[in-house]
């Protein structure tokens, strides 16, 4: 985490605490095309600084966009509500932004939406290729010791949302059938019956 911390890291808050995170990657996206920079880790940030809870998004450059005020214009457009650089005056940050971007620089907390080696993962995968392959730090299992060789499975889609805390980016894992390991948070908690077609 420490050579993420002199990165270009921006914090925003999106008007819908209840964006689905396809869609808040797709927003992140979009405003940095033609920029120069792309959004390399994106995470979400609880906010509980007012008496409603907020989400607050931090996103780490690949580098400083070629212009970055029409950049963080496109993303404040994008997301419907402020977008802050880390450089910005900390009397100008307020709410989920300030949180996203205080927590995501000290590497505290925060959801990982997007971070580098996700988009390879798929399917079934070791603890330890997983481990190599992505900037996961560590993989901690509830009720379970996981070993570099037991499999995580990641879904047809590679649905992985590994945390923020003391610097480390860490997944958290619990038994599945078949002896596997799957993510405590799955993409799909809600469907109930075969098809799931409500």
């Amino acid at each position: 985490m420490t050579a993420s911390l002199t990165a270009v890291w921006w914090g925003g808050a999106p008007v819908d605490d209840q964006i689905a995170d396809a869609h808040l990657l797709a927003a992140v996206d979009e405003a940095l095309s033609g920029s120069g920079a792309e959004a390399e880790l994106v995470c979400t940030h609880v906010d509980g600084s007012a008496p409603a809870p907020r989400i607050g998004v931090s996103v780490r450059l690949t580098e400083e966009p070629a212009d970055p005020a029409a950049t963080r214009s496109a993303l404040a457009r994008a997301l419907a509500g402020p977008v802050v650089a880390a450089d910005t005056d900390e009397a100008e940050i307020v709410g989920p932004a300030r949180t996203a971007l205080l927590e995501a620089g000290a590497g505290d907390a925060g959801r990982a939406i997007r971070f580098p080696g996700s988009a390879s993962i798929t399917g079934r995968i070791s603890v330890a290729d997983l481990l190599a392959a992505t900037a996961i730090d560590q993989v901690v299992g509830i009720g379970v010791e996981p070993a570099g060789t037991d499999v995580v499975d990641t879904g047809p889609n590679g649905f992985l949302r590994p945390q923020f805390s003391g610097g480390r980016l860490a997944l958290l894992v619990e038994r599945a059938a078949g002896g596997l390991l799957q993510p405590f948070e799955i993409e799909s908690p809600h469907q109930c019956c075969e098809g799931g077609g409500h």
